[in-house]
């Protein structure tokens, strides 16, 4: 099931250490992640997906996103997972970039902090 959600300046949406259910898609509006008080990242574009990881892995949330600007978004319960992924590929396709696209970020800030530490000098 989807729930569409208007959300206002300042509003929490996702809250870091809950327990996750479902994934996010914006629809408009600018919003702010951030991971131990340190912003991370902005999301604006209509059709990002986020909170994705702790709604498929049903385990805690590990950023907290708040709404910059006024929202709205899309909650997709965790149950509807399976039935998107048979019925709307498209969308399933979009979880699975945005997934690899962070593990690829991911890999490459370990790369780039790899390369600068004496301890991963050795050649």
């Amino acid at each position: 099931m989807q729930q569409e959600i208007d959300v206002e300046p300042g509003q929490t949406i996702i809250q870091q250490g809950e327990t996750g259910s479902g994934f996010f898609i914006l629809k408009k509006g600018t919003l702010e992640v951030y991971k131990d008080e340190i912003l991370l990242a902005v999301l604006m574009y209509p059709g990002t997906i986020f909170g994705e990881m702790g709604g498929i892995l049903d385990r805690p949330r590990t950023c907290t996103i708040k709404a910059k600007s006024t929202a709205k978004i899309v909650h997709v319960e965790a149950n509807s997972i399976e039935d998107i992924v048979r019925n709307e590929p498209e969308v399933a396709v979009k979880i699975l970039k945005t997934l690899a696209n962070r593990l690829d970020r991911t890999t490459q800030k370990l790369i780039d902090t790899a390369r600068e530490s004496p301890f991963w000098s050795v050649r």
